[in-house]
């Protein structure tokens, strides 16, 4: 199963890391695996990704998160049938000190965990 990991750079949190060493995905980390020196090469690379993913993980963080929300918004309109209907292999990392202005819109969406443990366990549980 490919597993398209958006969000929190590695720069600030090394979430990604632990989620690569669980064997029996293909994860695609577009820090790594696509070309960042522009948008006219990560984004179009990144989309594609995201459309030939079957799951997709984000951790939008505290900071702007424009980018993994435009790629959230794509996996679910690719990996839903209708609109307002959540999909099942959408986890999102919801860090509590974003704030819960917007959670219910968002649960919404797919999977709402808080921690990187809490998406490793779901990510297992799709899985089976």
């Amino acid at each position: 199963m490919k597993v398209y990991l958006a969000g929190q750079s590695s720069e600030y949190d090394t979430w990604k890391k632990s989620l690569k060493d669980i064997k029996g995905f293909e994860f695609y980390d577009p820090e790594i695996d696509s070309d960042q020196s522009s948008s006219d090469t990560f984004f179009p690379q990144d989309l594609k990704a995201v459309s030939e993913a079957d799951i997709l993980i984000a951790n939008p963080g505290l900071a702007p998160s424009e980018g993994t929300w435009i790629e959230i918004g794509y996996f679910l309109a690719l990996n839903t049938n209708t609109p307002g209907e959540k999909c099942k292999n959408l986890i999102i990392i919801w860090n509590k000190e974003r704030g819960n202005w917007s959670i219910e819109f968002v649960k919404k969406a797919g999977i709402i965990v808080s921690t990187v443990q809490e998406a490793i366990d779901t990510l297992k549980d799709i899985k089976e």
